[in-house]
C-alpha cells in the first residue's frame, strides 16, 4: 500500500496532518537538512524578496512554513511567493 495515499491511522497522525503551519525546526526535518541550514534558507526567503530560499510568514519574531509551500518546494524544487507586495530585506521589519 503507497503511504502517500493512506489516511492517518493514529490520532498524532491527525493532528500532525492537520497543522497548516510547520515550525523551521519540523521543515527541516521533512526536508532532512540540518536545523541551522533551514534558518540560513529561511532568511535568504527574507532577504531576497520571496524569489530563493524556504518560504516563511513571520509573526513577530516566530516564523513559520506554510506547508502546502513546503511540499511544493520539495516535490518541484520552486520557491512559492506569496504575493508581489514588497517585502522587508533586512528580514526583521515590514516593507512600508
Amino acid at each position: 500500500m503507497d503511504t502517500a495515499l493512506r489516511t492517518p491511522s493514529t490520532s498524532i497522525e491527525r493532528v500532525e496532518a492537520a497543522h497548516k503551519l510547520l515550525t523551521i525546526k519540523e521543515a527541516a526535518a521533512e526536508m532532512r537538512i540540518c536545523l541551522s541550514h533551514a534558518y540560513e534558507l529561511a532568511h535568504e526567503y527574507l532577504n531576497s524578496g520571496g524569489t530563493a530560499g524556504l518560504l516563511v510568514l513571520r509573526f513577530g519574531t516566530c516564523m513559520r512554513v506554510p506547508r502546502w509551500a513546503l511540499d511544493v518546494l520539495i516535490t518541484t524544487g520552486r520557491v512559492v511567493r506569496l504575493a508581489d507586495a514588497a517585502v522587508a530585506t533586512d528580514g526583521l521589519h515590514r516593507a512600508s
